[in-house]
């Protein structure tokens, strides 16, 4: 059998790793009418080596995986139109916010909204095969998302705390009691939420797509993050989708549709109870907090729903006596 023959010599150096060479070498064999059976090994060698491709769970297309998004290809995640920065201390909007300045906004019952993305044409479309599709591996991807979102939210309250030099989007109106409550996050160490819940849907609706697509979502995020999760609230009616109804319309739709379930203040009172022992096992912890609640849902588009829920979740926590607060973590702000 007459040797391979390369078509160039490679050169060997120890400053390159002894796989990569064999990539190469590997690459550049050429094959002969006698060394067909070796070719067809060496090439199956040569695969082994190649760059993993795998099916994207957005596109479908075979292409390089993400190394930063498990299931997504470089392309799909290259779409991704992340909030790094939000404009907006109350909302997270990214951009100029009219809304939370608004004298008829009435009263914000959450702390805080951060959103993972920015609700482009190509998110739009990602929400629609997992909210109304059923494309079930999207989940994994949205939850993944928010966890980004979590995290970001938690370096957030540490920057805020520490001295800043004059910056525009700390003297935007409300952004002085953002800040001071932030401030307040990042000086009692690194800030997480005591319990994950989420927006209800009606009976109807959960019948019709055969799921909460924002409790699937927080129950993956609690999973992701260690927090627990508890299902607090349910709406006391059905109402039509948001999604063509005008800002005032929506806010009326949204007045006493939520209430807490039965069972809200002894499980907030029990999450309550553990929080406060793990402080005082903690040295570290200095001052007695509110209980923290972070509320999940899938969009931020007037901040009308989270807001009549942060209100319902509040009242429920005052009927158990325990001093809260409410956040929310949404997966794509408008």
């Amino acid at each position: 059998m007459k040797p391979a023959v390369l078509r160039r010599a490679v050169p060997v150096t120890f400053c390159v790793p002894w796989s990569v060479q064999l990539f190469i070498i590997l690459k550049e064999v050429k094959p002969s009418m006698h060394s067909h059976s070796l070719h067809t090994l060496l090439q199956q060698v040569y695969k082994l080596l190649s760059p993993a491709r795998s099916s994207c769970s957005l596109c479908q297309h075979t292409s390089t995986p993400s190394s930063r998004m498990p299931g997504l290809c470089k392309a799909c995640y290259a779409k991704i139109p992340w909030i790094t920065q939000p404009r907006c201390l109350a909302c997270g909007r990214a951009i100029g916010c009219p809304d939370c300045s608004r004298p008829e906004a009435g009263p914000r019952h959450f702390v805080w909204n951060r959103s993972a993305v920015r609700y482009s044409a190509e998110m739009k479309e990602w929400l629609a095969l997992y909210k109304y599709r059923g494309h079930e591996k999207i989940a994994s991807l949205l939850i993944h998302m928010l966890k980004h979102a979590y995290v970001q939210a938690q370096r957030e309250s540490l920057l805020a705390s520490m001295p800043r030099s004059a910056d525009p989007i700390w003297a935007q109106p409300g952004a002085r009691d953002v800040r001071q409550r932030r401030s307040a996050e990042g000086a009692q160490g690194l800030w997480e939420a005591d319990v994950l819940t989420s927006v209800p849907v009606s009976d109807e609706r959960r019948r019709e797509r055969g799921f909460n697509q924002a409790e699937v979502l927080a129950r993956g995020l609690s999973s992701a993050v260690s927090v627990p999760y508890s299902e607090l609230l349910h709406r006391t009616r059905h109402t039509d989708k948001q999604s063509f109804k005008s800002r005032m319309d929506r806010v009326r739709d949204m007045e006493n549709l939520f209430a807490m379930l039965p069972s809200a203040p002894d499980a907030l009172l029990l999450r309550s109870e553990a929080v406060h022992e793990r402080n005082s096992a903690d040295s570290r912890s200095k001052a007695i907090r509110p209980l923290r609640i972070l509320l999940l849902d899938d969009i931020y588009t007037t901040g009308s729903t989270v807001n009549a829920c942060a209100l319902a979740l509040k009242t429920a926590a005052a009927s158990a006596g325990i001093p809260a607060e409410v956040c929310c973590l949404t997966w794509a702000r408008s």
